[in-house]
């Protein structure tokens, strides 16, 4: 019996480190930025593509600027069954902001509503009588034909008013040391494809000094090194609530805006102080 309950434990032991899903991870990640003209023309530079750390917790998901320490624990096959211990099943995780303990956020919301009682029939009302409108003749009116100047300085107010408001939000500040933004796991879908991710309908957030901004379903486009490492972080968001979707990503998706890209895309510099 003892040797049986050695090579069980030996066995379960050796296992670990030895699969692609993980409870805690954290690595470089390349988020893409979503190019021009709404996606319909690739990125001219890299200026909207950033190296990011990523910092999975389970349930959140943090990116930062810079390399953080901690928060990696062993790989285990898809299908295993992991003791986990207390703490990791902690779910202040879901309320807890690294570098910002000030700040505490709700748990993520039960996405599943309960079903609605039917509403009562209504009575039939009375059939209407019919009635006929007289025809009214509306004389036809010519537009004057429009200025291509006036046309030109109207569209380049709107791009400067946009490439303040680009401005603007580059010069926002951060906090020191915590995470430029999170996001949920529970209720994102995720595809792979190779060496890319796709993160798509993601409740997130990023941080800033004066406010945070909370984004609704918004999506994330990410590339690892290599293609066993975008596997690993597949699985292991998948563990931590994301929804598996097999089917390959679709154009929209492959130049989807990342929630910390600026929602402009009038001025360059606004861009690449991100």
């Amino acid at each position: 019996v003892v040797v049986v309950v050695v090579i069980v434990v030996a066995s379960l032991f050796n296992m670990a480190g030895t699969g692609p899903r993980h409870y805690y991870k954290s690595g470089w990640m390349t988020k893409k930025g979503k190019g021009h003209l709404g996606g319909r023309v690739g990125p001219v530079t890299g200026i909207r593509t950033k190296k990011r750390w990523f910092q999975l917790r389970h349930y959140v998901c943090y990116y930062f600027e810079k390399e953080q320490e901690g928060f990696n624990t062993p790989g285990y096959p898809v299908d295993y069954g992991e003791d986990l211990s207390d703490d990791m099943k902690d779910l202040d995780l879901l309320s807890k902001v690294p570098g910002l303990p000030h700040l505490k956020l709700p748990h993520p919301p039960n996405l599943s509503l309960p079903d609605m009682p039917s509403m009562p029939d209504m009575p039939s009302m009375p059939s209407m009588p019919s009635m006929s409108m007289p025809s009214i003749s509306v004389p036809k009116i010519g537009m004057p034909s429009a200025n291509p100047i006036a046309l030109a300085m109207k569209g380049a107010a709107v791009g400067m008013k946009k490439g303040m408001a680009a401005y603007k939000e580059s010069k926002r500040e951060r906090h020191d040391g915590a995470p430029y933004g999170r996001i949920q796991m529970h209720g994102c879908k995720i595809k792979r494809d190779g060496k890319r991710l796709f993160i798509k309908n993601a409740h997130a957030m990023r941080f800033f000094k004066d406010k945070n901004d909370t984004l609704e379903k918004t999506n994330f486009n990410l590339e690892l090194e290599t293609e066993e490492e975008a596997i690993s972080w597949f699985e292991s968001m998948i563990y931590g609530g994301a929804e598996r979707v097999n089917d390959k990503p679709t154009k929209e998706e492959e130049t989807a805006e990342n929630a910390e890209d600026s929602e402009s895309e009038a001025v360059v510099v606004a861009e690449a102080s991100e």
